[in-house]
C-alpha cells in the first residue's frame, strides 16, 4: 500500500503531535512526583526535629510529668536540672563522709600570659561552686560537665579495703530496671592534679594556681592537697556512644559494696555523641 507525500507527512505531524502529548502527560506527572517528594521530606525532616524536641522536653520533665524548672547557675552560663525527685535519693545510703570543695565544670583549653606572650593549656575551666543536699546529694550536670569535691584522705581510704567503690547508674524515670548497662567508668578520679592547678595569669580568674611546667603544677596541687589531709574525687557527664543512645537523665551514685554505703549520688542529662 502505497502513501502519497503528502499523506506521509500528514502521519508524521500526527505521530508527533501524539509523542508531544504523551511527553507532556508525563512530564507533568514527574512534576508532579517531584513536588510530593519534596513535601514529603519537608514532613518528614518537620517530623524528625517535633520527635527530637519531644524527647529532649521528657527527658528533662521528672517522673509524674511535671518539668523541671531549669535556671542559670550564679557565675556561669550553663545551667541547672535542679534535684533528683526524693524516690530516687531515699534509695542513696550516704556513708557520713563530709563533700568539701565541691564545685562543677569542664575539661578544656584556657590561656595564660605572662608579659606579651600567651600559652595555652587544658585544665578545669568554666568552674561553679556546688552546693550539697542530704548530706551527699551533689549537683545535677549536663552533658560533659565534671563534678570535683573532696573528702578527708585517712577514712575514705579506710572505708575502701580494695575495690570496695563502684559508680553505679540507673534511668531516673525507671530505677527498678537495675544499672545501665553501656555506663562503664569505675576510676574515681576523671581530672588529674595539673587540671585542678591552673597556670597563674590564666583566662579563669583562678587564684589559687602554680607556674611551671604541668608536672610541677601538679606536684604543687598535690602537696597542697595532703597538707589539707584531703583526697579529689572526680566524675565526668560521658556522652552515651551506643547507636540506639537518646537523651536521658541518669541517676548515679559511689557506691561501697562491703558497706551497702555510697559516697555521693547526684543526676546527670546523658546524650548520644553522636
Amino acid at each position: 500500500m502505497k502513501f502519497s507525500k503528502p499523506a506521509i507527512a500528514a502521519l508524521f505531524a500526527v505521530s508527533m503531535l501524539s509523542s508531544g502529548a504523551a511527553h507532556a502527560q508525563f512530564g507533568g506527572l514527574g512534576n508532579a512526583i517531584k513536588k510530593e517528594a519534596k513535601k514529603t521530606k519537608r514532613d518528614a525532616e518537620r517530623q524528625a526535629v517535633d520527635e527530637a524536641e519531644k524527647a529532649i522536653d521528657n527527658a528533662i520533665r521528672g517522673k509524674k510529668g511535671k518539668r523541671v524548672k531549669i535556671g542559670k547557675i550564679s557565675g556561669g552560663g550553663s545551667v541547672a536540672l535542679g534535684t533528683p525527685s526524693a524516690n530516687l535519693t531515699s534509695q542513696t545510703q550516704c556513708a557520713g563522709l563530709a563533700l568539701s570543695n565541691v564545685t562543677v565544670g569542664n575539661l578544656g583549653d584556657y590561656t595564660f600570659q605572662q608579659g606579651f606572650s600567651k600559652e595555652k593549656r587544658t585544665g578545669f575551666i568554666n568552674r561553679k561552686p556546688g552546693k550539697v543536699s542530704g548530706s551527699c546529694i551533689a549537683p545535677s550536670l549536663q552533658p560533659q560537665e565534671i563534678l570535683y569535691f573532696e573528702v578527708d584522705e585517712k577514712k575514705y581510704k579506710a572505708m575502701d579495703k580494695g575495690n570496695d567503690f563502684t559508680w553505679q547508674c540507673v534511668k531516673s524515670d525507671d530505677p527498678g530496671a537495675g544499672t545501665v548497662d553501656y555506663w562503664t567508668w569505675h576510676s574515681d578520679q576523671y581530672l588529674g592534679d595539673s587540671h585542678m592547678k591552673l597556670h597563674c595569669g590564666n583566662d579563669q580568674g583562678v587564684s589559687d594556681c602554680a607556674t611551671g611546667s604541668n608536672s610541677s603544677r601538679a606536684s604543687a596541687y598535690t602537696a597542697d592537697r595532703k597538707n589539707r589531709g584531703k583526697y579529689g574525687i572526680s566524675f565526668l557527664a560521658r556522652l552515651n556512644e551506643h547507636s540506639d543512645a537518646r537523651t536521658e537523665k541518669l541517676y548515679c551514685q559511689y557506691y561501697n559494696k562491703r558497706t551497702g554505703k555510697s559516697l555521693v549520688g547526684f543526676e546527670y542529662l546523658s546524650a548520644p555523641a553522636r
